[in-house]
């Protein structure tokens, strides 16, 4: 069996894949994705950090492919015709990003809560400024979207003492939340939360979910998180919700055009701190990914379900 790989992963990991599976030839792509003769026959590949440009290239150039894994935490960033016409499986590293967006989460509850932003600008100015300042505990977290990444920031933010709710499209009891709602629920968490943490998937169904309807029903006094994608959220109307003062400020890790160009009016926004979609970021991130891809590669090959499928490209998920 041939497995192609993509460029970004490392000779480590590489090694470690061919130490576990003898049997398997891996052939690593170039970046452009264009595949070499010794990966014509490929069945399998595992794509981390390709474009969906570089990703149909690949699929172009091996006819026997079968299956992809993504290390992505999402599928809408390889959903490309090629793999709904010719019925591919695609799969995800669900377990890979958790830990990581789950710490950044708590860290900015962190940095707004105990005002670090202020106390740095007091630094600079030689200013001995004791500001007054909030606890975690007590608060209300809504996470949207009771995933593997929400169940991770759920745990964490019940440990520091504080109220989990989430929804759910499909809601059940799950231990790690003290509430989880149906999705039409959405106005409730809103209202309740004092930070709201999106962590749903992209698709049909959530595009533009967060809007000025939604951001008038938040707290004044709550803050907004986006760790899922950027086009969640209608930017024009945080703009306005953070200008006007209808929330307490927000942070956004995900934009609908990534990089965010120089001259977005997202810099500049009072309140509104931006990082370059890096939650994610960790140096065990292409490990994890990797361990995962093996485990279902081991399925795979003993004819086993693969774990993380995508259930309906239409829906995204």
């Amino acid at each position: 069996m041939t497995v192609l790989l993509a460029e970004v992963i490392e000779d480590s990991q590489a090694q470690s894949l061919a130490g576990e599976f003898p049997d398997v030839n891996f052939v690593r792509l170039p970046k452009s994705g264009e595949v070499p003769p010794a990966g014509a026959d490929a069945e399998v590949l595992f794509r981390c950090a390709m474009s969906k440009p570089q990703l149909t290239t690949a699929i172009e150039g091996a006819p026997r492919l079968a299956w992809i894994h993504s290390c992505s935490a999402g599928f809408d960033q390889l959903i490309v015709p090629e793999i709904t016409g010719r019925g591919l499986i695609v799969t995800r590293s669900a377990a890979t990003h958790h830990i990581p967006i789950s710490e950044w989460v708590i860290g900015f509850m962190f940095m707004v809560a105990k005002r670090f932003p202020g106390l740095m600008k007091a630094q600079q100015e030689h200013r001995w400024a004791p500001p007054d300042v909030e606890e975690l505990g007590g608060k209300t977290c809504g996470i949207v979207g009771a995933g593997a990444i929400g169940a991770e920031v759920a745990r964490r933010c019940r440990a520091l003492g504080m109220r989990v709710i989430a929804t759910k499209r499909t809601p059940a009891e799950l231990p790690e939340y003290d509430a989880v709602l149906p999705a039409d629920q959405l106005p409730a968490l809103l209202a309740e939360s004092d930070y709201v943490v999106l962590a749903c998937p992209l698709t049909t169904e959530t595009r533009d979910m967060i809007g000025e309807r939604e951001l008038r029903m938040m707290k004044p006094t709550a803050f907004l998180l986006n760790i899922a994608r950027g086009g969640l959220i209608v930017d024009e109307a945080l703009i306005r919700a953070l200008r006007e003062g209808w929330i307490a400020g927000a942070c956004l890790d995900a934009f609908r055009i990534e990089p965010l160009p120089p001259d977005s009016p997202l810099w500049d926004v009072p309140n509104l701190f931006l990082t370059p979609h890096a939650s994610y970021k960790s140096i065990h991130f292409l490990d994890r990914s990797t361990l995962e891809f093996a485990t279902n590669l081991r399925r795979y090959i003993d004819g086993a379900p693969l774990a993380n499928t995508l259930r309906d490209a239409a829906l995204g998920y």
